[in-house]
């Protein structure tokens, strides 16, 4: 059985608004729509996610070919914590549509390392526990139904 794998990374500002810049790593050469929205092609690489036992550290990383554009673009979403949108797919070996998503992944962008030909991007929790703040998400009842307003527990 052959298969495809493709991955879409859409950069997006700390606050959860686009920033313009999408990418895809399988259409070399080429742009591709995807969800409405345009994607051009960038040859980059991405690890998977890990994450320890407590489930608080999340870690994976990107790895980009170093140009200006590349480092310029990454430098900023470090500095800035800057958010990346992951989207894995399923493709058709045969045409390169996508059949069915795989993952959809939310990371922020902790840092980044290179040397003279790579950037290795690295991606963590986009959650902050100083600021108790997971973006763009709270807790409502219209999300998870009715909320309890008091501690207590009683079994029936």
């Amino acid at each position: 059985m052959t298969i495809a794998i493709g991955t879409y990374i859409r950069l997006l500002n700390a606050n959860g608004s686009d920033t313009g810049y999408r990418f895809q790593n399988f259409f070399k050469g080429d742009t591709r729509t995807y969800n409405g929205q345009t994607y051009t092609f960038s040859g980059f690489g991405f690890s998977g996610g890990t994450l320890d036992l407590e489930g608080g550290n999340i870690s994976a990383s990107l790895v980009v070919a170093l140009n200006q554009l590349s480092l310029a673009v990454y430098t900023q979403a470090a500095n800035d914590r800057w958010l990346v949108r992951l989207r894995t797919v399923w493709l058709d070996p045969d045409t390169l549509t996508e059949s069915a998503t795989y993952s959809e992944e939310l990371y922020a962008v902790t840092g980044l390392e290179h040397d003279s030909s790579r950037l290795s991007v690295r991606l963590g929790s986009p959650l902050d526990a100083v600021r108790e703040n997971a973006p763009r998400r709270s807790l409502t009842q219209q999300l998870v139904g009715s909320l309890p307003t008091t501690g207590e527990i009683s079994l029936r």
